[in-house]
């Protein structure tokens, strides 16, 4: 009995579904590993807190209104003369901080 070319394009595309999902397994098991979590939560944390050490931040003077785009931001503080900005949140409301190595 031969197989038709459908038959033969579904088991293999439930081999491919089924190697899908065991890839997926493994790579679940190491993003959902509580202590990993933790760990990588921690070390953006310090990352924040070296780069706030670093930049001084000035709330732009020019920009007006809620900031949706930091690269909106990075372009009007580069008009008042800051290397680089970024919005951030301040008060409920998203502001534009201008930025500047201390």
């Amino acid at each position: 009995m031969a197989l038709s070319r459908g038959m033969v394009l579904f088991l293999f595309f439930l081999v491919v579904v089924a190697e899908i999902g065991t890839i997926d397994a493994k790579h679940a098991k190491n993003v959902l590993d509580p202590s990993a979590v933790e760990e990588e939560g921690r070390k953006e944390e310090e990352k924040e807190k070296e780069e706030d050490e670093m930049h001084c931040r000035s709330l732009s003077h020019q920009f007006h209104g809620f900031c949706f785009s930091s690269d909106t931001c990075a372009a009007i503080c580069k008009k008042e003369g800051f290397p680089t900005g970024e919005c951030k949140l301040e008060g409920g409301t998203r502001k534009c901080f201008c930025q500047k190595f201390c």
